[in-house]
């Protein structure tokens, strides 16, 4: 119990400085979820599974991505710690996703099932203003990536990661970061190359 108490207080800290509540509130939210350790590569969603779970960083990164039919992958978010993934339409609808989420790091998560943040959703303002967060984030995220891809040219969106999510660039190995940003590793490193 008392190493359960430890990994959730990095949760508890986030709801805290993230949303008006008191450590109550968010421990209570907090022990909801379930410690859970994944390799680096280790699928936490396949695609055409439900996505059961939302995860919560604690240490280490993720990704969410696709493969086409050529067995090309675009990597759609990217997340690390104190952050939050799922597949989301997944999750929230509860049928199969049609993308994959996997461990880019070793990491340690907290993990609350479907049916669990249903439970809490239904008793819970902090986990209900968690969750309407989540789905506005994920509108604004998904709005800037599609501005991104169709206005900017493949020199130009690694310039504006540069600027606005250097964590990305730096920890992100050349294949995914090429990947996220829709562009060959080729172009990645001639890009690289003229810096």
């Amino acid at each position: 119990m008392y190493q359960f108490s430890i990994m959730t207080e990095s949760l508890e800290h986030f709801l805290v400085a993230n949303f008006s509540c008191t450590k109550d509130e968010a421990s209570v939210v907090a022990s909801s979820f379930k410690y859970v350790k994944a390799t680096k590569n280790e699928v936490l969603v396949d695609d055409g599974r439900v996505c059961r779970y939302l995860y919560f960083i604690i240490k280490g990164g993720a990704k969410a991505y696709f493969i086409d039919n050529k067995g090309l992958e675009t990597i759609r978010y990217v997340a690390f710690e104190n952050e939050f993934i799922a597949s989301i339409y997944s999750f929230t609808k509860q049928i199969p996703a049609d993308e994959y989420i996997c461990a880019l790091e070793p990491c340690e998560l907290l993990a609350i099932s479907y049916s669990e943040f249903k439970t809490i959703l239904s008793k819970s303002s902090l986990l209900k203003d968690l969750y309407i967060k989540m789905l506005e984030e994920t509108y604004l995220y998904n709005h800037w990536r599609i501005e991104t891809l169709l206005r900017l040219d493949t020199k130009k969106r690694y310039e504006y990661m540069l600027l606005k999510n250097r964590q990305l660039v730096q920890r992100l190995s050349n294949k995914n970061l090429s990947s996220y940003l829709g562009i060959t590793q080729e172009s990645l490193s001639r890009i690289k190359g003229k810096k």
